[in-house]
């Protein structure tokens, strides 16, 4: 990097601190595109990639005065977009997990329908779980519960739940996910 640019970059962070939107403009389009790419090269999913290099110029942009970038900007974001790729990747995982395990509960037949009226503990057990379910599903807020409903009931994927509802898909894996965690919570005695 040449002194010059190096002045410039100093400029431009300090510029950034100071809370110059031109700054975090210049930043944006210089990098955007090519965060984009990076970011969905690692979690493979363009509209998620997206959110995540947004996501990241928000916290620039808000938190420029208290935390300002201290290195190279470039260095500062790629390496931020990984970090937050990892955390997206792994967020997914937990998900799917929960998911899994929840589908293992509300689809073994075993478990949701004993073999027969000679078990009436577990029949308890099974009503009592089943309205639980049910209670949480309707303590959940309208547009969350919709999408829930959407995609557990009627198989839908998020995108087909997104254009459906004309969303945008970020906003359906976040109502999703508010989802899970309520129902994690509230049936955490029988998981």
């Amino acid at each position: 990097m040449s002194q010059s640019s190096d002045k410039d970059e100093k400029e431009l962070i300090r510029l950034l601190s100071d809370g110059d939107e031109e700054a975090i403009k210049s930043i944006f389009e210089k990098y955007f595109e090519g965060l984009c790419l990076y970011a969905e090269s690692i979690i493979r999913n363009h509209q998620a990639a997206e959110e995540i290099v947004e996501d990241l110029y928000i916290h620039i942009w808000l938190n420029s005065k208290t935390s300002p970038i201290n290195s190279s900007i470039k260095n500062y974001l790629y390496k931020s977009i990984y970090n937050n790729c990892l955390k997206y990747l792994n967020k997914i995982k937990i998900e799917n997990k929960l998911l899994d395990h929840t589908n293992y509960i509300f689809e073994d037949g075993e478990i949701l329908h004993p073999v027969s009226d000679s078990y009436p503990l577990s029949n308890l057990l099974v009503d009592e779980l089943l309205e639980k379910v049910r209670k949480i599903q309707k303590s959940l807020p309208d547009q969350c519960r919709l999408i829930y409903s959407l995609s557990r009931f009627e198989n839908l994927t998020y995108s087909e739940i997104a254009k459906k509802l004309n969303l945008n898909v970020g906003t359906v894996k976040t109502q999703m996910s508010r989802a899970f965690q309520k129902f994690r919570l509230g049936l955490k005695e029988y998981i």
